[in-house]
């Protein structure tokens, strides 16, 4: 069993650099809040500068161990994501938490032996070698709506090929990726050269990255945007199995995912039939909207008062 203590909000307010919390390079701060009722859960979370950057880069260390050691710690670091993001803790024990674990054990462990190079035949006379090499030092910008598991989407399959990962959270929930850095283990050192960007967050966001990257030195850049995901359902549907599945689509995460069904597509002469279900779904659903830490809620509050009067 690891030592390990989830802090509380408040006290996160240092990186975690090279396996100690430090404290940041400038003095600002923002303020995170809880989205049920907007009371402030920390006003000390740390800005990080060019400073810290080059810390980090410099002396990051990556994981390898952490899947054996997520199953003990992952719901108390899940549950700093509800207190800032609303998602329900009802979810956590089921389909949040075997997500990000499976998740992580697949990279980890499924392809960290099999990242390989290639031999060509030599029948021109020549030895044709391919040989894969870590890009260096990439950087992960996290979203709000998903910030644990994007965490591990991100870091695991850097890690995993060699290469150090500068992760930013969504100033909106940024507590868990704070207080689950000294999990990680291992000990390869990088350099500052920041090679790789991978993005997942809003349209309007990811063209400014797209451009920034152009235009310093060309860095490779994944963006994952937001979009309007469609449903079609024909006549030849199980309206049940449709509607259940059509209302999961866009009720995931109070709606606020990038793949949430806001578009639906009925065949005109099911169209009536459909709709009277997906009401009545719906209406249902609503008595299942609450308060985050109840754990009769499976739908929590948006995440803050901005996305709210957005919507």
């Amino acid at each position: 069993m690891t030592s390990f203590k989830v802090p509380q909000p408040t006290e996160l307010t240092k990186f975690y650099i090279n396996g100690e919390y430090v404290e940041p390079s400038t003095k600002e701060v923002f303020t995170v809040r809880n989205p049920k009722d907007n009371t402030v859960v920390s006003d000390r979370v740390p800005v990080g500068g060019p400073e810290d950057v080059d810390v980090a880069a410099d002396r990051a260390r990556c994981l390898y161990r952490l899947s054996e050691i997520l199953d003990e710690h992952l719901e108390e670091l899940l549950r700093l994501d509800t207190l800032t993001g609303g998602h329900p803790v009802s979810l956590i024990p089921t389909r949040e938490k075997n997500y990000i674990v499976n998740g992580h054990r697949y990279i980890v462990t499924g392809w960290c032996d099999k990242f390989k190079g290639d031999y060509l035949p030599d029948d021109d006379g020549f030895v044709k070698i391919v040989k894969n090499e870590p890009l260096g030092v990439c950087v992960g910008i996290c979203p709000f709506n998903s910030p644990v598991a994007t965490f591990f989407h991100k870091v695991a399959p850097a890690l995993v090929t060699g290469n150090v990962m500068i992760i930013k959270p969504s100033e909106k929930t940024p507590l868990a990726s704070l207080a689950l850095a000294p999990l990680t283990s291992g000990n390869p050192q990088g350099h500052m050269r920041v090679r790789k960007i991978s993005f997942t967050g809003s349209v309007a966001r990811g063209k400014k990255i797209q451009a920034a990257a152009a235009q310093s030195n060309l860095k490779r850049v994944t963006l994952k945007l937001g979009g309007k995901g469609p449903n079609i359902i024909f006549e030849d549907a199980n309206l049940d199995n449709a509607v259940e599945w059509a209302l999961r689509a866009i009720m995931a995460r109070s709606g606020q995912i990038c793949i949430a069904a806001s578009r639906l597509y009925v065949q005109r002469s099911i169209a009536d039939e459909f709709i009277k279900i997906y009401v009545e779904k719906m209406r249902d659903a609503a008595k299942h909207m609450g308060d985050s830490f109840d754990s009769d809620t499976a739908y929590g509050p948006l995440v803050d008062k901005f996305t709210f009067e957005k919507v």
